[in-house]
């Protein structure tokens, strides 16, 4: 009896554990679904603050150029964008440190690799997770595709546009993601387990400053440049003349759109919420997202006012979204008080360049309204300056706190551990990202 007894014991143990084992990749699922929503959901913050901040005879053209974006992204990324950033990782011995490529059976090009009898006969089990993974990578694409949107409005023409947008979704972004965030990349720290086949170590980008937000920044910048400035933007002398936007409640209730759709953003990329530590990790995320964000629109505010006497709206919706890019990289790797110093030099970072790129250099930005970028992720002077300084923020103030980190490493972390590696590894997410 006693034999019988420990059999039934034995396979109930088994029987519970496989079951948990599904419902933990099943919880994941759902967990990356939800917040791929939220960033998702960040489109119609770009469209409402695009919208909002260009004039009104070009309302239509930003907004199909928005929906576009989503559209043709979508079939980019599901036929060879997924495949180009993750397609035969570092799990493989010839897996590409540069570039994805297609394994035996397709991969995740066109979703090749996720079909047929692997399919069947985990009865789908295996790849529910890897499905909305997918979808979490497609929206976090969306929105580095809608960076130079707002860049080159007003003067860009839909047919450009969307050669543009083929050339980034398909090949620029996801090759960056396969450097930094793919098992295998040369700049992964976060994910290649040989430091080897990295370069100085890698690099820790854990939401995606310079992956996501440096990429269409300096997009949107190189676009601004070659497209030029509006008809009327400098007169003769050069001087800045104001082009106002239409409607300034759009374009706050864009930006709490974009503040929103963050807490996707950030927290959400712990790609899963069942491992141990993953809920503290996420918590920790939004804790200093909310922090550096807060303290980005007061402190851009403030330093507006002592130089034009005047409080400016849209300069505390520029701040915001200053300390919302500059934190991304290290949300999850910080302790609140380091978020609270982030935030805080990045607005002054996007004050400086935003005063310098637009009278200085004399580049114009379609979402600027009477001297002032509305879109931080959106506009190339943000995407660049807050995105740059976002990593080698994370450089100094990073601390062991995030699952994917397996050292302390930072000069204000309280256990200092390797700080040459951690300057190399950081300063290259911020200008390689």
């Amino acid at each position: 009896m006693s034999e019988f007894q420990a059999q039934v014991e034995e396979r109930l143990a088994a029987l519970e554990a496989t079951t948990l084992g599904t419902n933990a990749q099943a919880l994941d699922a759902f967990y990356l679904l939800v917040c791929g929503v939220f960033v998702f959901f960040m489109q119609c913050g770009f469209a409402l603050l695009e919208a909002g901040s260009v004039r009104t005879k070009n309302t239509k053209n930003i907004l199909l150029k928005n929906l576009l974006d989503a559209c043709l992204g979508a079939i980019i990324w599901w036929l060879w964008g997924m495949g180009v950033a993750y397609g035969d990782s570092g799990d493989y011995n010839d897996g590409n440190e540069f570039i994805g490529t297609a394994p035996n059976n397709g991969g995740p090009f066109a979703a090749a690799g996720w079909e047929g009898t692997d399919w069947q006969a985990s009865g789908g089990e295996n790849y529910g997770y890897t499905m909305a993974l997918w979808f979490f990578q497609y929206v976090f694409a969306a929105a580095a595709a809608t960076i130079v949107s707002g860049a080159v409005a007003e003067r860009a023409q839909l047919i450009a546009y969307l050669i543009y947008t083929t050339i980034i979704t398909g090949f620029i972004y996801p090759v960056v993601v396969h450097w930094v965030w793919c098992d295998g990349g040369f700049l992964s720290g976060g994910f290649t387990g040989d430091k080897d086949k990295t370069w100085a170590g890698g690099c820790i980008d854990f939401a995606g400053s310079g992956v996501v937000h440096m990429t269409g920044g300096v997009a949107a910048l190189c676009g601004a440049f070659v497209i030029g400035p509006r008809a009327g933007r400098f007169d003769e002398s050069g001087k800045v003349m104001p082009i106002p936007g239409q409607s300034t409640p759009f374009q706050v209730v864009g930006t709490f759109i974009l503040w929103m759709g963050w807490y996707g953003f950030n927290p959400g990329s712990t790609l899963g919420i069942n491992g141990a530590g993953y809920g503290a990790v996420m918590a920790r995320a939004a804790m200093c997202t909310t922090v550096s964000a807060s303290i980005g629109g007061l402190t851009v505010v403030f330093f507006d006012r002592i130089f034009s006497k005047t409080y400016d709206v849209g300069m505390v919706c520029n701040g915001i979204l200053a300390g919302l890019v500059s934190i991304t990289a290290g949300c999850a790797t910080v302790h609140p008080w380091a978020a609270l110093i982030i935030g805080m030099i990045g607005g002054l970072v996007y004050r400086g360049c935003s005063h310098c790129v637009l009278h200085k250099l004399k580049e114009d930005e379609s979402l600027e309204a009477e001297r002032r970028s509305l879109v931080l992720p959106t506009s190339a002077r943000a995407g660049t300056s807050s995105a740059v300084f976002g990593p080698l923020l994370f450089m100094v103030f990073a601390a062991r706190v995030s699952t994917r980190c397996s050292d302390d490493f930072g000069v204000f972390s309280t256990q200092v551990d390797d700080p040459l590696d951690s300057s190399s590894v950081h300063g290259a997410c911020g200008a390689w990202g």
